[in-house]
């Protein structure tokens, strides 16, 4: 019995330190603290991103294109893999407004990876293995395209990795384009009648072309400065009902007596803008459709142009004035294709230029109802040293609807 009582007292006191333990640590509890209790860092809260904005790539334009392309290909699953892939120079920006606008579209459905003129670097490399091409189809199973002036010992390479390549090589720009353009008609069964041209001695201004036709695979020629080259008016007369001719800069990009000339071969119409920024925005808004050929039931319809002005869009934004220039830009043309299929948006040095400011309050979100809102997003193209994160933070507020963003330049 005296042990039952001892038991008995034993659990009384114990309750009693537990019950009055308990009460100090829930007073101790609610004391302010002198700071923040320690948190877990997420190693995702410090990557470059905003609600509004996705940034991809680095300052390397090789690590950039591999980023793009695993962020549209994870090749885990046949509907997320690529049908092939397309290499290509990273200081030949021609030859890669080519690869980019007749070569990634269906049906070949390819990222673009950068290869040097003689050998590929071990990036690349790596992501050839990663993606394991499928094989198109229609091209005898080809996964894997060199496009430009590229040596044999490149080709050599790609072969010793397991894959069927087929070259497009050219040693200059203009007769790339007439090999090329040859060669898609077979994948398409015919010329494509809607097509863009560029100015050869300022290419860069076509660059929001190529984003266009990665996405819809539509025709790319060349001119110059001094007129239209023999290849070029090869291409044209290619189409026997007259193509539409969309020309990429105002008449100091392209001159006034080139534009008469092309209308010689088919209906000509400019984006008329001499500066990045504002060539790149003015076709992001820009749409032509209508007939294009044929009669009544073999009638062809026309379509150039993102005609992207309201609310719920996309866009890609890239800087051409980076430390890797145009090369850490271009491979976002895998996201016109694959990805949300948006146009291309130049910024242009530091800062958001009025003409990028002005296009995307044209975007501004809006409420449906209590719970939905239609909202825009932003995929930021390479890293800081290309693309600021001050420069980011605006165009996050941007795309959020705030039309007062810092910093902006005149």
């Amino acid at each position: 019995m005296r042990s039952l009582w001892l038991a008995l007292g034993g659990l009384l006191v114990a309750a009693v330190v537990l019950f009055f333990g308990a009460n100090v640590l829930y007073a101790d509890a609610l004391l302010p603290r002198a700071a923040p209790a320690a948190m877990p860092r997420l190693e995702s809260n410090f990557l470059l991103n905003t609600v509004n904005t996705t940034r991809v790539g680095g300052d390397d334009p090789v690590e950039t294109a591999v980023a793009v392309a695993q962020i549209v290909y994870p090749a885990t699953e046949e509907e997320n893999t690529p049908g092939a892939v397309v290499l290509i120079r990273r200081d030949d920006l021609p030859s890669a407004l080519v690869a980019a606008s007749r070569v990634q579209h269906f049906p070949i459905n390819a990222p673009l990876l950068y290869v040097d003129e003689d050998g590929i670097p071990d990036l690349t490399r790596d992501e050839l293995l990663r993606l394991a091409p499928e094989g198109v189809a229609a091209d005898g199973n080809v996964q894997v395209y060199l496009v430009g002036d590229i040596d044999a010992v490149v080709q050599e390479e790609v072969e010793a990795l397991g894959y069927k390549v087929r070259p497009l090589i050219a040693d200059d720009p203009i007769a790339l384009s007439e090999l090329v353009d040859d060669w898609t008609s077979t994948q398409h069964g015919d010329h494509e009648n809607v097509v863009a041209v560029a100015n050869l001695d300022r290419p860069e201004f076509a660059i929001p072309a190529a984003f266009w036709n990665a996405h819809a695979g539509d025709g790319l020629v060349f001119v110059t400065d001094d007129g239209i080259p023999e290849e070029t008016i090869e291409i044209l007369e290619r189409r026997g009902s007259g193509p539409w001719l969309y020309l990429f800069g105002d008449e100091t990009i392209i001159p006034e007596e080139v534009a008469r000339r092309l209308a010689q071969y088919g209906h000509v119409q400019r984006m008329p803008r001499n500066d990045l920024p504002g060539i790149s925005t003015y076709f992001a808004g820009y749409h032509d459709s209508g007939e294009d050929w044929g009669w009544w039931v073999e009638s062809s319809a026309r379509e150039f142009g993102w005609g992207n002005a309201d609310a719920g869009r996309n866009a890609i934004f890239i800087n051409v004035d980076g430390p890797a220039g145009w090369a850490n830009a271009l491979p976002g043309t895998t996201l016109s294709h694959m990805g949300k299929h948006a146009p291309a948006i130049i910024l242009g040095g530091d800062g958001v230029p009025d003409a990028v400011e002005s296009y995307l309050s044209l975007l501004k979100p809006y409420p449906t109802a209590p719970q939905e809102q239609i909202v825009d997003h932003g995929w930021v193209i390479g890293g800081e040293g290309t693309i600021s994160w001050p420069t980011q933070d605006a165009l996050d507020l941007l795309l959020e609807g705030h039309l007062t963003a810092e910093p902006a330049v005149p």
